[in-house]
């Protein structure tokens, strides 16, 4: 490995140094993490799965898909309900506009 002799480098030729080395380790971390995924994918494809089952992280979501039973009801249509989740639907939005609350539509 070669010295250099910082003492008698200028302020800016150090700051390009430290740039430079901070790149280097910057460029080597991130050669050393591809190399890791390769290893991981490569262990993974010997056992029929993916890197993400070896970990744990293929997890379906446990409300996906599931449909959710309605908590509120539209008293003037009661076919139109809503389970309380996501966007409110136009018709308790339009009531509560009203000045009517949220626990008259309960079910």
């Amino acid at each position: 490995m070669s010295q250099i002799d910082v003492k008698n480098l200028s302020a800016d030729e150090l700051k390009k140094l430290v740039n430079d080395a901070e790149q280097a380790l910057r460029d080597r971390s991130k050669e050393r993490v591809m190399e890791l995924r390769r290893e991981a994918e490569a262990l993974a494809a010997e056992l029929n799965t993916s890197v993400a089952e070896l970990f744990g992280l293929d997890k379906p979501a446990k409300q996906a898909g599931k449909k959710l039973p309605p908590k509120y009801i539209n008293p003037a249509n009661p076919s139109q309900t809503w389970s309380g989740r996501g966007k409110r639907p136009n018709w308790l939005v339009d009531e509560l506009n009203k000045g009517k609350k949220l626990e008259d539509f309960r079910i």
